[in-house]
């Protein structure tokens, strides 16, 4: 059977490149004329513009050039629809579907007898098929979501470790004793090696190593950026600073601060340190690089685009989403014995730290810069890959996300999220760091909810 595909606007905002997928395989696709006018609508939208603009110019290259399995509906009917709305865009493609489903056999407008609505939206789903409708996710770009897992444990004697340099000490990587580990992975090492007198001593959680070929390196105790080290909760809930064991934050450092990764994927849920973490080694690093970029996806809680409506120019417009960065920066500048604050706010004042809307680095080449994308569980899978690519030569790129706050849930979720997609598209390379996190470092009260919630 050729099956006629019927696109909602998301999906084609989602990932432009659907158009030439659904037309593969003899498949036609007919785009609803409301479509085409959402997707003139949201070509000067932050973060979705150009994936407007993309899908936009797919559709004009492909009718321009004759191709014979993709038409434009206009005037979809609303017979035997009453309940559905006519100014309603959703309602209008849900409309096209039925009209093309009823007309077929009876009208050779098009050449098809299978029909199917393809939209991101559950509600759209529901009422189409309620009305008779065929109607899918998109899936081809779902992967598995990341779970979150306690970090591995393995037993390293002493005697096994050797110093490789003047600071920094290694062991062998044996697979068969200590399984699959992914480069740049980490482990939390029990030894009786003593990282801080660099001595025997007792068995105990001793150091955390990642994976480097087939060496094992040890990451330093005393690891730190811009005066940042590890920190935790007490029991009591309050903070203990830099106490250094918190382990996932050991690695997470050991990644950020490694020159030869250039891309690194903090994971985790809620206030355990990925965004600080991030901005601290960006700081720590600033020799390295002509610019730090920062970014985060402007996205309301509920999805819905005020940008437009605020006052003030675009740097103004995008203060409320960055208000995180400068709680980050801010709580930096506040730590005791460094002179962050002063640092900051020079590195502020000459644009060596710049803050940037989503679209305007997707558009760019970044030579020797490290970006930070942060909130990057609201960024789809193309969303990510565009952003990826702008990276030019001494370049690293810092994704930071909680695919448990994903607000553009009529869109996105765990399995089809930029964030996920990334990780599981660029994980176990020799140039990639990831890490997830498990432990809440904000307050006891942040680390009940997010447990329990």
């Amino acid at each position: 059977m050729r099956t006629a595909i019927v696109p909602d606007t998301n999906v084609l905002v989602h990932d432009p490149k659907s158009i030439d997928y659904f037309m593969q395989e003899g498949r036609i696709l007919i785009v609803p004329w409301i479509t085409v006018l959402e997707l003139d609508h949201l070509k000067d939208k932050p973060d979705i513009g150009l994936d407007a603009r993309d899908a936009m110019s797919r559709i004009e290259n492909l009718r321009l050039g004759g191709a014979e399995n993709i038409f434009i509906k206009r005037n979809p009917s609303f017979n035997g629809l009453s309940d559905l709305d006519r100014k309603i865009a959703d309602h209008q493609i849900i409309a096209t579907a039925k009209t093309l489903r009823d007309v077929r056999g009876k009208k050779r407008e098009f050449d098809y007898e299978d029909v199917r609505l393809v939209s991101r939206d559950r509600s759209v789903r529901v009422l189409a098929r309620e009305v008779g409708v065929v109607a899918d996710d998109y899936y081809l770009d779902r992967v598995p979501s990341p779970r979150r897992h306690a970090l591995r444990e393995v037993n390293v004697e002493a005697s096994r470790i050797t110093k490789v340099s003047n600071n920094d000490f290694a062991f062998i990587y044996e697979e068969d004793e200590f399984g699959e580990i992914e480069e740049n992975g980490g482990v939390i090492c029990y030894s009786d090696f003593n990282p801080l007198t660099c001595a025997r001593g007792t068995w105990e959680k001793s150091f955390v190593a990642i994976r480097k070929g087939g060496l094992m390196k040890i990451i330093p105790r005393e690891v730190q950026a811009a005066g940042l080290r590890p920190f935790t909760l007490a029991e009591n809930g309050k903070s203990l600073g830099g106490n250094g064991q918190n382990w996932s934050h050991q690695i997470a450092l050991g990644q950020l601060l490694d020159p030869d990764i250039e891309l690194v994927f903090l994971q985790g849920g809620a206030g355990t340190g990925k965004t600080l973490l991030a901005v601290a080694s960006a700081i720590e690093q600033r020799s390295k690089y002509h610019q730090i970029v920062i970014t985060r996806p402007m996205v309301h809680l509920d999805d819905e685009d005020n940008m437009g409506f605020l006052p003030g120019d675009e740097s103004q417009k995008m203060s409320p989403w960055l208000r995180p960065i400068y709680q980050a920066l801010n709580f930096l500048s506040s730590i005791e014995k460094t002179n962050n604050e002063g640092l900051i706010k020079q590195m502020l004042e000459y644009k060596k730290i710049v803050f940037e809307p989503l679209d305007y680095i997707r558009g760019m080449t970044y030579h020797k810069t490290l970006m930070i994308i942060d909130d990057s569980q609201n960024i789809t899978p193309h969303q990510a890959k565009t952003i990826i690519t702008r990276a030019g030569v001494d370049t690293k790129i810092i994704f930071t996300g909680d695919l448990g706050q994903i607000d553009r849930r009529r869109r996105l979720d765990e399995r089809s999220s930029g964030l996920t997609h990334s990780i599981n598209s660029m994980r176990n390379k020799d140039m990639v760091g990831i890490t997830t996190f498990q432990e809440t470092v904000r307050s006891k009260l942040a680390k009940i909810a997010e447990e329990c919630m």
